[in-house]
């Protein structure tokens, strides 16, 4: 019996696919492609390190403040434990106030310059803090010509109640000249208008 010569010979080599090596080097190269772009971004993105300030000093340096620094104060507000308070009405005018003169009873039509033939009318509100509304009304002299200065046309005393008062203090036949009415509260001088009559 004959041997076969083959049994003696080395064993075949194994032979690489060809395939396979295109796959590994195809992995491979897609595996380089994607970590060297996230390396570089990574090495861009390090955080930068601190930045040194340099001051420097000069022995001119001011001390003192000078008008252009600006100061901002804030105010922080801290919670009370107390109620709130309740706002005052503003106060009423006390005294005698809103004083004017007219030429007609309604007194529609304020004037300051009245003709010698008009009646003159003096309006005015009242509010005495003492209660007493005692009110004095002297119209007087203050430049007319042949008259002595403070001579008195019209001089009452009289108690009001009602807060808005309206008095004739002239039928009209004054001189040309300048006047003025004095209101006095309890015999104190609280108001004084001037007007003048015309020819």
């Amino acid at each position: 019996m004959t041997k076969n010569t083959n049994e003696n010979s080395p064993p075949p080599k194994a032979h690489l696919n060809q395939n396979l090596v295109i796959a590994i080097i195809g992995a491979v190269a897609t595996l380089a492609a994607a970590i060297i772009p996230w390396m570089l971004d990574r090495a861009a993105k390090t955080e930068p390190g601190p930045t040194a300030i340099q001051a420097t000093f000069t022995a001119d340096a001011p001390f003192e403040a000078t008008a252009t620094d600006l100061v901002v104060v804030t105010a922080s507000s801290t919670p009370t434990l107390e109620p709130p308070t309740a706002t005052a009405a503003p106060t009423e005018e006390t005294g005698i106030y809103n004083a004017f003169l007219a030429f007609d009873f309604e007194g529609k039509f304020t004037e300051t310059s009245f003709k010698g033939g008009q009646p003159i009318y003096i309006f005015f509100n009242l509010n005495d803090p003492q209660g007493k509304n005692i009110i004095r009304v002297i119209v007087s002299v203050v430049d007319v010509p042949g008259v002595l200065a403070d001579s008195q046309f019209y001089n009452t005393i009289n108690e009001y109640k009602d807060p808005n008062v309206k008095l004739v203090v002239s039928q009209g036949g004054l001189k040309p000249g300048k006047y003025k009415v004095e209101l006095y509260l309890n015999n104190t001088l609280d108001e004084t208008l001037e007007f003048k009559v015309t020819p």
